[in-house]
């Protein structure tokens, strides 16, 4: 029974031993990360001595919320606004092909027009051929007949 229980206390004391290994370990990687975290609390030490600006940790701190929401509007109206850049974009683009269109509807009705006007003058010209030899035939008709008189 002496035995069972000094073995149970010599397990005890096995896992006490680790688990204190294992403390030490965490508390030197601490005592690590401290040493590395210790150069920026220097600096903003230096920072808030030089600094005439902010008096305080709490006014740094405030500070820097204040322009991290800034920053965050700044992201959230600069979305906006290209959202709105290429709306506005999209409708330049509509109304530049719906421009085009017209341009080239008119440009079409122009090519039509003046074929027609063509049509129209070869036509004129054509009667006004035949009137003019209308009329030369009549003059000589009237001539001819003035000789037989």
């Amino acid at each position: 029974m002496e035995k069972k229980l000094k073995e149970g206390c010599m397990e005890e004391i096995r896992q006490k031993l680790l688990e204190k290994a294992k403390l030490q370990s965490f508390l030197e990687k601490q005592r690590k990360k401290l040493a590395q975290e210790k150069v920026y609390r220097s600096y903003l030490e230096g920072v808030v001595e030089i600094s005439t600006e902010f008096n305080e940790l709490r006014d740094i701190l405030r500070k820097h919320d204040t322009l991290s929401i800034n920053l965050e509007d700044l992201f959230t109206k600069s979305t906006a606004m290209s959202d709105e850049l290429d709306r506005l974009k999209h409708s330049y683009m509509n109304m530049i092909a719906r421009s085009n269109e017209e341009t080239m509807r008119f440009t079409n009705d122009i090519a039509d027009l003046t074929w027609k006007k063509e049509t129209a003058s070869s036509t004129a010209q054509k009667w006004e051929s035949l009137w003019t030899h209308i009329q030369n035939t009549a003059a000589r008709n009237v001539l001819l007949l003035g000789r037989i008189k």
